[in-house]
């Protein structure tokens, strides 16, 4: 070895050396993981689980938990597959593998066959989310709602794959534009990366973001209501106001919008921590909206949520869905231990 290469090593911390090397154990893992799994489509899947109705829970819930989808599971999709489930174990494993998939681009099957839109019609439709990002907490009523936040988690290293290891109720409260949580019951706090402004400061902070981000058309999707317009983005540090471990941290994103009203029906954020050596863990999100109907009228409110952690020894996936909403009218009382989910 010459002098120059000595001096070349001496350079580098310990720190330096040792978090590179777990780097590439992690990546190793990782591999070994992704090659262990078999991957298949949405359409696969439900063949799997269509096979699975007539095994016992435990049998069922191995064979769901060795998979890992190509593409994003939607929520209709989703809950057919559950329901032809033999038990909890197969349905938590399911809910899982779904969860993961959140971050993927849909089944061609559900993009649409229609002609991108010129830049005048792009930049009408994120006029109009804008204005109704802006608009979504002032024309909130007061409300409550349930918040169930399903728990998993994995040890890389590990052959065990994401597993439960605790469910958590909330109760969000949301009254003149602030959201408040308060937990139901003696469960604990969620674990994992734990999320919150899903009732517009998300929204807000994503579209702020976005607008200095290299927003640009990507696709477009099938929504509930019809076709749905997807933008995508990138934000750096400097221009970013999504933190990580305390620390703002690079991002990108992508946003699903109503082409004929700029309603945001999801949102996604995925953290960069290879641009800020100084963060452990990524943090991904991803909140679908859609219809409640409250005192007789239709409000788009978050149902859906997904956050995933990955540090260097463990994952956390976080599934959660706001449920059983109610307007907050000035002469309810709330009892702090009071819990209408059963």
């Amino acid at each position: 070895m010459s002098v120059e290469h000595r001096g070349l090593i001496r350079c580098f911390s310990w720190d330096f050396i040792m978090r590179s090397l777990l780097l590439i154990l992690l990546w190793a893992t990782g591999s070994l993981q992704t090659l262990a799994a078999n991957r298949v489509t949405t359409a696969q899947l439900e063949n799997v689980v269509s096979a699975a109705r007539h095994k016992s829970d435990a049998q069922a819930a191995r064979q769901i938990s060795g998979l890992e989808l190509t593409e994003r599971l939607n929520t209709s999709r989703l809950s057919s597959c559950v329901a032809s489930l033999p038990g909890p174990h197969a349905k938590e494993a399911l809910l899982a593998i779904a969860d993961m998939s959140a971050f993927l681009d849909p089944p061609t099957s559900e993009v649409p066959n229609l002609a991108e839109p010129d830049p005048a019609a792009q930049r009408e439709v994120v006029t109009l989310a804008v204005h109704y990002a802006s608009m979504t907490m002032h024309n909130l009523p007061n409300l409550f709602a349930a918040r169930v936040t399903t728990t998993f988690k994995q040890d890389l290293g590990s052959r065990k794959p994401l597993h439960p290891v605790g469910r958590f109720r909330a109760r969000v409260l949301y009254r003149d534009g602030d959201e408040r949580e308060q937990p139901i019951g003696r469960g604990g706090m969620e674990k994992g990366l734990t999320t919150s402004g899903e009732f517009g400061p998300i929204l807000g902070t994503a579209l702020l973001d976005a607008a200095q981000g290299n927003l640009t058309w990507s696709h477009w999707e099938q929504s509930a209501d019809g076709p749905a317009a997807v933008f995508t983005y990138a934000v750096n540090a400097k221009q970013s106001h999504y933190k990580v471990e305390n620390r703002t941290t690079a991002y990108q994103g992508e946003i699903a919008i109503d082409p004929s009203n700029g309603t945001i029906l999801r949102i996604a954020l995925r953290s960069d921590p290879a641009t800020d050596n100084s963060l452990s863990r990524a943090a991904d999100i991803v909140v679908e909206y859609g219809p409640v109907e409250l005192g007789g009228k239709r409000y788009i409110c978050p149902l859906k949520g997904v956050a995933l952690s990955q540090g260097w020894q463990d994952s956390w996936l976080n599934d959660v869905v706001f449920e059983q909403y109610h307007l907050l009218r000035s002469n309810m009382r709330i009892l702090p231990d009071f819990s209408p989910i059963q």
